[in-house]
Protein backbone atom coordinates (compact mmCIF):
# COMPACT_ATOMS: atom_id res chain seq x y z
CA UNK A 1 0.00 0.00 0.00
CA UNK A 2 1.40 3.33 -1.11
CA UNK A 3 0.86 6.39 1.03
CA UNK A 4 1.21 9.85 -0.39
CA UNK A 5 1.82 12.64 2.05
CA UNK A 6 1.61 16.18 0.81
CA UNK A 7 3.56 18.90 2.52
CA UNK A 8 2.76 22.55 2.12
CA UNK A 9 5.08 25.29 3.08
CA UNK A 10 3.80 27.27 6.04
CA UNK A 11 3.37 30.97 5.47
CA UNK A 12 5.64 33.11 7.61
CA UNK A 13 3.94 34.76 10.56
CA UNK A 14 2.65 38.22 9.69
CA UNK A 15 4.52 40.96 11.44
CA UNK A 16 2.23 43.62 12.83
CA UNK A 17 3.28 47.18 12.35
CA UNK A 18 2.75 49.59 15.19
CA UNK A 19 1.22 52.86 13.94
CA UNK A 20 2.02 56.24 15.44
CA UNK A 21 -0.87 58.55 16.41
CA UNK A 22 0.03 60.72 13.40
CA UNK A 23 -0.28 57.72 11.06
CA UNK A 24 -3.59 56.72 12.62
CA UNK A 25 -4.96 60.27 12.24
CA UNK A 26 -3.82 60.40 8.61
CA UNK A 27 -5.59 57.13 7.82
CA UNK A 28 -8.76 58.18 9.67
CA UNK A 29 -8.80 61.60 7.98
CA UNK A 30 -8.46 59.85 4.64
CA UNK A 31 -11.61 57.84 5.43
CA UNK A 32 -13.47 61.04 6.29
CA UNK A 33 -12.50 63.08 3.24
CA UNK A 34 -11.61 60.84 0.31
CA UNK A 35 -15.01 59.41 -0.61
CA UNK A 36 -13.49 55.90 -0.63
CA UNK A 37 -14.75 53.10 1.62
CA UNK A 38 -13.08 52.37 4.95
CA UNK A 39 -12.33 48.82 3.78
CA UNK A 40 -10.59 50.09 0.65
CA UNK A 41 -8.47 52.58 2.58
CA UNK A 42 -7.67 49.97 5.23
CA UNK A 43 -6.45 47.52 2.56
CA UNK A 44 -4.29 50.20 0.96
CA UNK A 45 -2.55 50.75 4.31
CA UNK A 46 -2.47 47.01 5.16
CA UNK A 47 -4.70 47.50 8.20
CA UNK A 48 -7.82 45.60 9.23
CA UNK A 49 -10.97 47.67 8.57
CA UNK A 50 -12.20 47.00 12.12
CA UNK A 51 -9.01 48.59 13.43
CA UNK A 52 -9.65 51.69 11.31
CA UNK A 53 -13.21 51.93 12.67
CA UNK A 54 -11.77 51.79 16.20
CA UNK A 55 -9.31 54.56 15.32
CA UNK A 56 -12.20 56.63 13.91
CA UNK A 57 -14.02 56.30 17.22
CA UNK A 58 -10.88 57.38 19.09
CA UNK A 59 -10.45 60.28 16.64
CA UNK A 60 -14.01 61.52 17.15
CA UNK A 61 -13.54 61.28 20.92
CA UNK A 62 -10.35 63.35 20.65
CA UNK A 63 -8.12 60.50 21.85
CA UNK A 64 -5.75 60.58 18.85
CA UNK A 65 -4.50 64.08 19.58
CA UNK A 66 -4.63 67.09 17.33
CA UNK A 67 -3.99 66.94 13.61
CA UNK A 68 -0.99 68.92 12.41
CA UNK A 69 -2.74 69.79 9.15
CA UNK A 70 -3.47 73.42 8.54
CA UNK A 71 -6.97 74.54 9.37
CA UNK A 72 -8.63 76.75 6.82
CA UNK A 73 -10.80 79.56 8.12
CA UNK A 74 -14.26 79.67 6.65
CA UNK A 75 -16.08 82.91 5.83
CA UNK A 76 -18.79 83.74 8.38
CA UNK A 77 -21.86 85.96 8.19
CA UNK A 78 -23.55 86.87 11.48
CA UNK A 79 -27.31 87.38 11.31
CA UNK A 80 -29.58 88.82 13.96
CA UNK A 81 -32.09 86.14 15.02
CA UNK A 82 -35.11 87.95 13.57
CA UNK A 83 -33.40 89.89 10.79
CA UNK A 84 -31.97 88.68 7.47
CA UNK A 85 -29.43 91.51 7.22
CA UNK A 86 -25.76 90.72 7.84
CA UNK A 87 -24.65 92.32 11.09
CA UNK A 88 -21.20 93.64 11.88
CA UNK A 89 -19.31 91.43 14.33
CA UNK A 90 -19.35 92.76 17.89
CA UNK A 91 -16.31 94.79 18.90
CA UNK A 92 -16.86 94.53 22.66
CA UNK A 93 -15.05 92.16 25.02
CA UNK A 94 -15.46 88.45 24.44
CA UNK A 95 -18.02 86.85 26.72
CA UNK A 96 -18.82 83.27 27.63
CA UNK A 97 -20.48 81.36 24.78
CA UNK A 98 -24.26 81.33 24.90
CA UNK A 99 -26.12 78.34 23.46
CA UNK A 100 -28.03 79.39 20.38
CA UNK A 101 -28.57 78.42 16.78
CA UNK A 102 -26.03 78.19 13.99
CA UNK A 103 -26.38 77.40 10.28
CA UNK A 104 -23.24 76.58 8.34
CA UNK A 105 -23.51 76.41 4.54
CA UNK A 106 -20.84 74.27 2.92
CA UNK A 107 -20.37 73.02 -0.67
CA UNK A 108 -21.50 69.47 0.14
CA UNK A 109 -24.29 70.25 2.61
CA UNK A 110 -25.58 72.48 5.38
CA UNK A 111 -25.06 72.02 9.11
CA UNK A 112 -27.69 73.25 11.57
CA UNK A 113 -26.57 73.42 15.21
CA UNK A 114 -28.78 74.23 18.19
CA UNK A 115 -27.53 74.58 21.75
CA UNK A 116 -24.19 73.23 22.87
CA UNK A 117 -22.20 70.92 20.62
CA UNK A 118 -19.09 68.77 20.93
CA UNK A 119 -16.41 70.82 19.14
CA UNK A 120 -14.43 67.79 17.91
CA UNK A 121 -17.53 66.27 16.34
CA UNK A 122 -18.48 69.58 14.72
CA UNK A 123 -14.95 69.92 13.33
CA UNK A 124 -15.12 66.47 11.74
CA UNK A 125 -18.55 67.20 10.22
CA UNK A 126 -17.30 70.46 8.74
CA UNK A 127 -14.19 68.74 7.34
CA UNK A 128 -16.38 66.10 5.68
CA UNK A 129 -18.80 68.59 4.15
CA UNK A 130 -16.26 71.25 3.21
CA UNK A 131 -15.62 69.55 -0.12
Amino acid sequence: MDTVTEFTEAKPARKYRRRTPDEKRQIVEETLTSGRSVAEIARSHEVNANQVFDWRKQYLEGRLGVSHHECALLPVAVNDAGDSKVADPPTSKLSAPVPGKMRIQLPRGDVHVEGSVDLDTLRVVIQCLRG
